[in-house]
């Protein structure tokens, strides 16, 4: 068995018992390795420690269970194996920055602050997200005219293929496009509470924002600074390269993101969303 597989065998265990009072040592036997091995195994595949995981996996479940059930608080922390209400409102607090009383008040939690449970594909295939490091781009105002449309967080599909091939067939009636052609999707959402979901602009550079279609709409990337992260291979694992973004790179860092959007370009390296081979741009907005 490689590394990787006892790394699924020993994730897949986790998901089974997050209600068991299980230890990384059960964790590690399950794996067949040794507890020493298995912890750096672990964290150097996932970018993340067993413990770390665990914990985050039963905060996160807990979510669901406080916002849709009756349930007694205390009773859900209880049935995730923590030994105190307290200790499990320390630790609800501190990994998502509000009180379980809060959620089940109506608050939501950002999706980005949830740990989703590791895949198959996210173990053998996310490690191309890590290889480089962002690059730090400033950018002037880019123009963009595109167009508009919003995704509500109940949907349970991130498949933008229907409205990519609309645009496509529409994109030739664009006027002032750059010479260098590149597709850009913007993803923006709302800091208003209410309003749960995601807002997506499917759009190319322009020159100047004239002449603009009545079907189309136009947009400005503000001036500023941009973390430009990488994605590599199938579109449709792009939220591997996210999450790694926002679950292991950014919360160990300074950077400030004050900005509701982030982008994605798709330029002479794109060769097709189904492509192995394909190389896309993620850019973050960022203050010092």
């Amino acid at each position: 068995m490689i590394n990787k597989e006892s790394i699924l065998k020993a994730v897949q265990f986790i998901e089974s018992n997050l209600k068991s009072d299980i230890s990384i040592l059960d964790i590690a036997r399950e794996s067949s390795c040794s507890l020493y091995h298995f912890t750096r195994l672990f964290q150097s595949i996932t970018t993340v420690s067993p413990k770390k995981y665990l914990l985050q996996r039963r905060l996160t479940e807990s979510i669901y269970e406080i916002r849709d059930t009756k349930e007694r608080i205390a009773d859900i922390a209880y049935s995730y194996t923590f030994g105190s209400h307290e200790v499990f409102t320390r630790n609800f607090q501190k990994t998502f920055g509000m009180s379980p009383s809060k959620i089940r008040q109506g608050e939501t939690i950002p999706n980005h602050l949830k740990t989703i449970a590791i895949t198959k594909d996210y173990i053998f295939q996310s490690k191309k997200a890590r290889n480089e490091l962002p690059h730090v781009i400033e950018l002037n105002d880019k123009f963009l005219i595109g167009v508009s449309f919003f995704v509500p967080e109940d949907n349970k599909t991130n498949d933008l293929s229907k409205e990519w091939n609309n645009f496509l067939q529409e994109v030739g009636k664009i006027n002032n496009k750059t010479s260098s052609l590149n597709y850009y999707q913007i993803q923006f959402w709302s800091e208003t509470q209410d309003i749960k979901g995601m807002h997506y602009c499917l759009a190319v550079e322009v020159e100047s924002l004239t002449d603009v279609g009545p079907q189309f709409i136009a947009k400005v990337i503000p001036k500023g600074k941009y973390l430009r992260f990488i994605h590599k291979g199938l579109s449709s694992n792009v939220r591997y390269t996210y999450r790694y973004i926002y679950s292991e790179f950014l919360p160990d860092t300074s950077y400030k993101l004050t900005q509701p959007f982030n982008f994605e370009v798709y330029g002479e390296k794109y060769i097709s969303p189904n492509s192995e081979k394909s190389e896309s741009y993620i850019f973050i907005p960022f203050e010092d």
